[in-house]
């Protein structure tokens, strides 16, 4: 059973982490004012566009969120909050409140999604006590080191060289093609579809 959204707790994301054990990617979500935090095991593209989302940064060409915060925008639509409901069988659930000219709308949506929707849009974010009981935890959260591009482009030629390796040449060209992407981001170059290049930090 969700719970009431008078219930649930603002929570505020204090970063992205490596988790060491298993080289995956971790959101963590902080209680504002508060002690408890929540790690959310995330994938690694996500991880990458919530740290670019936290430092500020912006692709050239707009990404998934930045197409769904346009549709919102065009649509007289906007994101009133999102919220973390439930953890079932180990997978984490999330809710997208979108406000619209006919009502509030909820979207069932994976939290690493609603998570960089929400950064995007500067709409709240909360989670449920429930999932703060099971998952969550207390005190001081561990020194975080921000996934940066630098990182990701080090772990993508280290999968590209595995593709090479293997003479997966179709995994190759796709790993290629998101190191190029990334390296626009803060190195944007011209092409036909881009246009003359852009301060990747300016909105």
């Amino acid at each position: 059973m969700e719970e009431s959204s008078k219930s649930m707790i603002r929570v505020e994301v204090n970063g992205i982490s490596i988790s060491p054990p298993y080289q995956g990617y971790v959101v963590i979500l902080k209680e504002k004012g508060g002690e408890q935090w929540l790690p959310i095991f995330i994938g690694a593209s996500e991880a990458h566009t919530i740290s670019l989302l936290l430092q500020g940064l912006n692709y050239v060409r707009p990404l998934t969120y930045d197409m769904f915060a346009s549709i919102l925008e065009e649509s007289k639509a906007s994101v009133d909050r999102i919220e973390v409901t439930k953890l079932e069988d180990n997978t984490f659930y999330a809710t997208i409140h979108v406000n619209t000219v006919e009502g509030e709308r909820e979207v069932d949506a994976r939290p690493s999604d609603a998570i960089a929707l929400a950064l995007k849009t500067k709409a709240p974010i909360f989670v449920a006590p429930s999932v703060f009981t099971e998952a969550g935890m207390r005190g001081e959260i561990a020194a975080i080191d921000p996934v940066t591009p630098e990182d990701r482009i080090t772990e993508l030629n280290r999968k590209l060289n595995e593709a090479v390796e293997n003479e997966n040449y179709e995994e190759a060209a796709k790993v290629r093609d998101e190191i190029k992407q990334i390296e626009d981001t803060v190195n944007p170059r011209f092409d036909e579809e881009q246009g003359p290049p852009i301060n990747p930090l300016e909105d």
